[in-house]
């Protein structure tokens, strides 16, 4: 391993993220273009850390699946202008859903090197609506569900994945020996997955940016002529299997929209905002996806082990305070939470059993609403739980807000390939 530590001290100035609905459906999205969603999430950071654009040094563009979703390659620059970044050098990349966390971690390394002293990672994907090749952006043709979900299983690995499943139940499996190792039994899984899903859409209503959601998980299921949360999300028409474990609403819902955060020395921090946020450790890595036979996975291990090493945290069990991770599908949560040491083995089901991860419980988890109810926009994942994780640490998120504002959190994505990175932040 290189060095493991930072050349210099670096911060989390400025955070922010459109509202996630539908270009199609949203009227506070309809007609808007990439280009336009991603000014919107980026003022949105700049103003949150009171940044002027021309204190920006570079910027990073990214996309899952540009060439598809977008019609777009090498794409960095044709944003500058919409930022306030002309002439400014520039980094366009995909790891799928995990392409922000790759791009926080770029943008600390940029600034720790000494190279830059300001810098705003992006990211933006519309996954409703396609442009047209070879005419302006805003001139869009609806998406059809085969082309979204044919372009996404493109980003798993065709020489070992079967078609249209990709690494699920290889996931599967993992859960499979999970149960067997403590003793948990399959429905206790389903049941911890349904309840998880419940207390995350109580908190996506309590989210101004999830603007698809209108109703509890309790109203909709009696819409449907259902006596039980339960039954309903677990009723094959309502919530078909992708897995064993692994439900289509499980993986997330597909939205539209932008994110963006601002990452600084952390002396230009102090002079910008009262409330910066430290970055103490970060980390990547990548994976196959047969690696998801083993729980939990090597590669996340050695990952959260560099962010500790950096970070100078001993114990996560005891001196993590918030963990916000990628859960799609949700199944996931039970391995990253427990990689990552934020729960002790075998413990996340019980506590997503008892509803205890949500923003008033002990171990708060994704209080955002998280991909199954907030959104799922891809590769603008990490950077919305980056910024939940900010708001809970500054004492800002409103009906959301934790008793105690975490002092350490975790911030944890990954995506296609599979490729995933990390944050560990401090007060």
């Amino acid at each position: 391993m290189a060095n493991n530590y930072l050349g210099r001290e670096v911060s989390i100035v400025g955070v922010g993220y459109t509202p996630m609905g539908s270009n199609l459906d949203s009227p506070e999205l309809q007609n808007t273009s990439e280009r336009e969603l991603l000014a919107w999430a980026a003022k949105e950071a700049l103003d949150n850390g009171n940044v002027n654009a021309q204190q920006v040094d570079a910027f990073l563009v990214g996309m899952s699946g540009p060439n598809y979703e977008a019609r777009l390659k090498s794409g960095g620059p044709f944003f500058a202008d919409w930022i306030g970044a002309h002439n400014k050098p520039t980094l366009f990349h995909d790891e799928g859903c995990g392409t922000s966390a790759i791009g926080i971690t770029q943008a600390v390394m940029m600034v720790a090197s000494g190279v830059y002293d300001c810098v705003i990672s992006t990211a933006v994907n519309i996954n409703s609506t396609t442009p047209v090749y070879a005419l302006p952006p805003y001139i869009r043709c609806e998406q059809t569900s085969d082309e979204m979900w044919g372009t996404i299983w493109t980003g798993t690995d065709a020489a070992y994945s079967k078609p249209y499943v990709g690494g699920m139940a290889i996931s599967d499996s993992s859960i499979i020996c999970y149960c067997k190792q403590y003793g948990i039994s399959f429905d206790e899984i389903d049941e911890a997955i349904v309840n998880y899903m419940i207390k995350k859409r109580e908190e996506a209503l309590l989210n101004p940016k999830a603007i698809t959601v209108t109703e509890t998980y309790e109203q909709e299921a009696k819409r449907f002529g259902f006596d039980s949360v339960k039954k309903y999300l677990l009723d094959n028409r309502y919530d078909p299997r992708m897995g064993f474990f692994v439900r289509a609403r499980t993986l997330g819902k597909v939205v539209d929209g932008a994110s963006a955060a601002v990452v600084c020395t952390a002396e230009i921090a102090k002079q910008l905002h009262n409330k910066p946020i430290h970055v103490a450790g970060i980390a990547s890595a990548c994976f196959p996806e047969k690696a998801f036979r083993d729980m939990p996975i090597e590669a996340e291990i050695k990952m959260f082990k560099q962010m500790y090493s950096m970070a100078g945290i001993t114990d996560p069990r005891k001196e993590l305070d918030y963990f916000g991770t990628h859960d799609c599908p949700v199944v996931t949560v039970i391995d990253t939470a427990e990689a990552s040491g934020y729960m002790d083995p075998g413990e996340t089901c019980r506590m997503m059993l008892e509803g205890k991860v949500n923003f008033d419980g002990p171990r708060p988890i994704t209080t955002s609403g998280g991909r199954t109810q907030l959104g799922h926009p891809r590769a603008p994942a990490f950077n919305i739980e980056l910024a939940e994780a900010v708001y809970q640490m500054r004492g800002e998120n409103g009906a959301r807000q934790m008793a105690i504002p975490p002092k350490t959190a975790l911030v944890y994505g990954g995506g296609s390939g599979i490729a995933c990175g990390g944050v560990v932040l401090k007060v």
